[in-house]
């Protein structure tokens, strides 16, 4: 299975809802997990989930991606939930 899943935001803002399964292309994420990935900003599998993935040919997740050229607005409410680390984690080995 060739990861990362091919799509491009480089001119979208993108939000993925994880509803259930084993999100194998990211750690730290589980169901009823939402991300943001701003336009531009780059976000690819986190740290093993190239090498995992040469070995699986189906995935068991389930998950929604919405993408918008214009910018998502990230509520107050939000903060309360978010993942403080969660935009540094792909500079983590």
């Amino acid at each position: 299975m060739k990861i990362p899943f091919y799509h491009r935001n480089t001119d979208f803002d993108e939000v993925l809802f994880y509803h259930e399964g084993n999100f194998f292309s990211r750690s730290g994420i589980h169901p009823g997990t939402m991300t943001l990935h701003p336009q531009g900003i780059h976000h690819g599998p986190h740290s093993g989930a190239v090498e995992a993935s040469k070995t699986q040919t189906q995935t068991n997740e389930i998950a929604v991606m919405v993408e918008s050229q214009q910018p998502f607005s990230v509520m107050l409410e939000a903060e309360a939930v978010e993942l403080k680390n969660y935009s540094m984690s792909w500079s983590t080995p």
